[in-house]
């Protein structure tokens, strides 16, 4: 069963945009209506010129009235093809594009994604404990955990050893967030975000879709995140989903750093400006003669590992789409994702369309650009005087708890020099 709670259709507001232009050709109607008057008193003596003016400021007022009846007219043609658009999806139960409808008819995402997520036991424990922890401005930061991460299976963890989730928590409690949530997958995850103390966890069923059975282990879990994500967006709450492999480094809020202008802020896996935010490259190809030159784009992927999510029609719908393509075949959930992100459309496929920011790639580190690609800025550590991350994600190392705890020692401790031992590659 779907909430999905469309009113009856109504003549909304005009859009805001359509209505600033309505009064800006208004308030210029009623300028040019006095500066004709103006003119008459100017221009009263001067005979023929006067007359000339006058007939100009007339010709001028009466486009502007013109633009102003074809503008409500089309308006007025919008409105209407959006709520027979609205009945039609209501007739037919399409929830995801009534809500882009009704968002386009001109009703705020907020009201539209609480009135839509899937009623079921779940999600109503899930809205439930979200209004607890969220900010003031409905924003939490999500973290999936099970007993992997706390390596109580030395067998099934592959950093060698060492408590990730147990790391990761004295992180965020020395930032003394309240809006962090655990969704834990095992009872003993649960009794140890218990036990730590002041963690807000929430113990979730979550089945893994057929398609991902034979996947990795981490794998299969990061696949759990796109539809749980969705259910928190439509309740109208903005989510900074992340791994657990990262520390946060910095005494301010990480949401103090966000710029919240794009459907999706992720952090990146490129290593340096141009792969991080993008860059053209060209080819040249002699035997075209004049057309040897050609240009493109190139930058590295997303990742999902820290990553935040606007309570946006788009975002939803992008994350539908991950998720319907990891139920229905297998696939690394971070290719899937940035696939229906970056690929354009063309022919038969309609792309996502959704609106991407990659966060500053050396305020929010992966562990390439901090151990590899940018180590003289880092190291040593006793002489760096490199900016402070907000954050240094272990991606690229499978020594992830290892580096964790030296970078740790080095920004927190003061022990400036306690990851310069370790070797630039995993």
């Amino acid at each position: 069963m779907v909430r999905a709670a469309i009113e009856p259709p109504r003549a909304p507001p005009l859009p805001a945009p359509a209505g600033r232009r309505r009064q800006w050709l208004a308030g210029l109607i009623g300028l040019l209506a006095g500066f004709s008057c103006s003119a008459c008193l100017l221009f009263s003596g001067n005979g023929l010129g006067a007359t000339q003016e006058l007939r100009k400021v007339a010709a001028r007022a009466n486009k502007a009235e013109s633009d102003l009846i074809a503008l409500r007219q089309s308006m007025e043609t919008l409105r209407n093809a959006l709520h027979a658009r609205i009945q039609e999806c209501d007739l037919r139960g399409d929830n995801r594009t009534t809500a882009s409808a009704a968002s386009a008819a001109g009703r705020g995402v907020g009201e539209v994604a609480t009135h839509a997520w899937d009623d079921t036991p779940e999600n109503f424990r899930i809205h439930e404990m979200i209004q607890k922890v969220a900010n003031p401005r409905r924003e939490i930061m999500l973290a999936l955990a099970n007993d992997v991460m706390m390596c109580s299976n030395r067998k099934t963890c592959w950093w060698n050893g060492g408590n990730v989730l147990k790391t990761f928590l004295e992180g965020t409690s020395r930032l003394k967030m309240s809006n962090v949530l655990i969704i834990t997958l095992d009872d003993e995850t649960e009794k140890f975000c218990q036990k730590f103390g002041g963690v807000n966890s929430l113990r979730l069923e979550l089945p893994v879709p057929k398609a991902q059975h034979n996947s990795r282990g981490a794998n299969m879990i990061s696949t759990l995140k796109y539809g749980l994500l969705k259910q928190i967006l439509l309740m109208g709450f903005a989510c900074l989903v992340v791994d657990l492999d990262l520390v946060f480094l910095q005494e301010t809020d990480p949401f103090d750093h966000l710029y919240r202008d794009a459907d999706v802020e992720a952090s990146t896996d490129g290593f340096t400006k141009a792969w991080a935010g993008g860059s053209i490259g060209s080819i040249h190809e002699p035997k075209m003669g004049w057309g040897a030159g050609g240009l493109y784009v190139q930058h590295f992927t997303l990742n999902v590992g820290c990553a935040y999510f606007r309570p946006t029609i788009r975002a939803i719908d992008l994350l539908q789409r991950v998720s319907d393509s990891l139920a229905a075949r297998a696939g690394w959930d971070q290719q899937v994702f940035n696939s229906e992100v970056f690929m354009l459309s063309h022919g038969s496929y309609n792309g996502s369309k959704v609106g991407v920011r990659v966060m500053e790639y050396s305020t929010w580190l992966n562990s390439k650009t901090f151990f590899f690609t940018e180590r003289n800025r880092y190291f040593p550590g006793k002489t760096s005087d490199a900016p402070l991350p907000v954050m240094v994600h272990m991606n690229y190392h499978p020594d992830k708890h290892k580096r964790m705890l030296c970078v740790w020692a080095r920004y927190v401790e003061g022990r400036k020099d306690a990851c310069d031992g370790l070797p630039a590659a995993g």
